[in-house]
């Protein structure tokens, strides 16, 4: 069996797959701020998966043979010596520790979007929407990818961008932490919104700090400052008694109930897109760029709409950009299954 990890600031998906062709056998969802040591979470979720499959393994449940975890934050070491404090959370992870309480099996980490880019790369088409009608789709494919570098960007907890160099053969990633470089803006309300957030956040405004679940709460407490639009009594009431105001915010933009929400959404998907486009220039991705995370699918049509608005806001450089394929790759396991595929690739 291969063990799975997709680690990040607000949930932990742990699951156990087959490692002959990665058919998931037992999968738990946690909160990760309600976990104090992932050291013991792991734990817990071997002995559930133990109790759980026991009626149908009268054998026992077979060894794990490698382990693989994508996780916000950046990588240090090599593979057998990797450690990483995650972005978004108060743990530090070292995979010869998790290693040994494995039983000394191979164990990798990844960035979250290293992991999620392995699996984007190779989802099927119909795990694809196409965002950029213009693209040119190269012909020539390996293993059914278009040849090409590639670009993965992924708003969730935090905002991920990663990229993948192709040598001719095959694609090799390459983390960043691009999401954390200066929000430039490209309009006038942009320039407001800056500087409203610059004020907010006392410092620094990076893309991560709108391109994120918590942005949309302060796109909307924005727009409302700026008088973009009135706030109704529906909207006070469900956002004063709501924990997660972001689900409130995205379910009334995309329903078409309220004006501030989808101004909230547009703003949110054309910034979206123009950090997409920028990462795009500075690796010219023809073989794609793939927009991960859950957000995307939640506000897909403000994405359709509104995205390559802001993808292909580069002046001379938009005939280039127009060449480039952009897909939306909303499936939440993305990151799960990129890094079983890690994993994998370290059984002897």
């Amino acid at each position: 069996m291969i063990l799975a990890g997709d680690i990040g600031g607000t949930k932990t998906l742990l699951a156990l797959l087959a490692a002959s062709d990665q058919r998931v056998l037992w999968q738990q969802r946690y909160d990760s701020a309600c976990v104090a040591n992932f050291s013991d979470l792991v734990t817990e979720f071997l002995q559930q998966a133990k109790q759980a499959l026991a009626p149908h393994m009268p054998q026992g449940l077979p060894a794990i043979a490698a382990a693989g975890f994508g996780i916000a934050g950046p990588i240090s070491g090599a593979f057998g010596a990797q450690k990483v404090k995650a972005t978004n959370l108060p743990w530090t992870l070292d995979s010869a520790e998790i290693s040994v309480q494995l039983g000394g099996i191979p164990v990798v980490f990844a960035n979250d979007l290293v992991a999620s880019g392995t699996a984007a790369i190779y989802a099927p088409a119909p795990a694809k929407v196409p965002l950029n009608p213009f693209a040119r789709v190269p012909s020539r494919a390996v293993s059914g990818v278009s040849a090409g570098h590639v670009a993965v960007i992924a708003a969730g907890t935090g905002l991920g961008e990663a990229l993948f160099y192709y040598d001719g053969t095959r694609h090799h990633p390459m983390p960043t932490e691009g999401g954390h470089s200066d929000f430039a803006p490209n309009n006038a309300l942009e320039h407001e919104l800056w500087a409203y957030l610059r004020a907010k956040l006392d410092g620094h405004v990076s893309y991560e700090r709108i391109l994120c679940g918590k942005g949309f709460v302060d796109l909307y407490d924005f727009a409302l400052a700026a008088g973009l639009a009135t706030e109704t009594p529906h909207m006070q009431a469900r956002l004063a008694d709501c924990q997660d105001k972001s689900a409130v915010i995205t379910a009334q933009a995309v329903a078409g109930s309220d004006a501030l929400s989808e101004i909230a959404c547009r703003v949110f998907a054309r910034i979206y897109g123009a950090e997409a486009g920028n990462l795009a220039l500075k690796s010219l991705p023809m073989g794609g760029v793939f927009v991960a995370g859950a957000i995307a699918g939640h506000i897909l049509p403000f994405m359709q709409r509104e995205f390559m608005q802001g993808f292909l806001d580069k002046g001379r450089f938009a005939e280039l950009l127009k060449q480039i394929p952009v897909w939306v790759v909303s499936d939440p396991d993305l990151a799960l299954k990129g890094a079983a595929q890690l994993a994998r690739a370290h059984i002897a």
